[in-house]
């Protein structure tokens, strides 16, 4: 049993299950030891979700970076993470589960978000990071000649984040630079 062990088996009982209804005899049991092995590492369960939570971050920016820093096509790109959702069978990859056992991620991070602000905090800051990391993508495609090079950059970056996330948190203008950057993409 290593702290690793400990952490991917939480995190995959946390996704499939949610944070109130995962005990840490429940990850006990998940990993083979007793709870006093899981107290070895962390003190609480609040410690173990903030540990882990903190893990699995890190592990998909690593992917991230990986692949927008790669020769890889924004198109290709897209297709990826919009498409082939690359990300959630990387993470059950990573947690050793399947992307059918990771229906409730959403509602896992949700939750999350209001019981702890320093993991809000943390979410949105991996979100901004995320954004420029795509509009550097997106700028590269525009010097490529990929796409139209009167592509508003940072637009496009927020609507393919606010798709990963399956909803918008953008401001109002935001929303209008979104909408007015989809329409000059599309048009004849």
């Amino acid at each position: 049993m290593t702290k690793e062990n400990i952490i991917t088996a939480a995190l995959r009982l946390f996704l499939t299950r949610g944070y109130k209804s995962v005990s840490l005899i429940d990850v006990a049991t998940e990993v083979g030891v007793t709870k006093g092995g899981i107290y070895h590492y962390f003190s609480s369960k609040d410690e173990l979700l903030q540990v882990a939570f903190n893990f699995l971050i890190e592990h998909i920016e690593t992917k991230y970076k990986k692949l927008l820093n790669s020769s890889t096509s924004l198109r290709d790109v897209l297709q990826a993470i919009l498409v082939e959702d690359a990300l959630a069978t990387y993470v059950m990859e990573l947690l050793g589960g399947n992307s059918a056992d990771c229906t409730y991620h959403v509602h896992f991070t949700i939750e999350v978000m209001q019981l702890f602000p320093e993991i809000s905090k943390r979410i949105r800051e991996n979100q901004e990071l995320l954004c420029e990391a795509i509009a550097v993508k997106i700028q590269q495609a525009v010097e490529k000649e990929e796409i139209r090079e009167d592509t508003d950059v940072d637009a496009f970056a927020a609507i393919i984040i606010a798709l990963l996330n399956g909803q918008g948190y953008q401001s109002v203008s935001m929303k209008q630079r979104m909408v007015d950057s989809i329409w000059s993409l599309i048009r004849v």
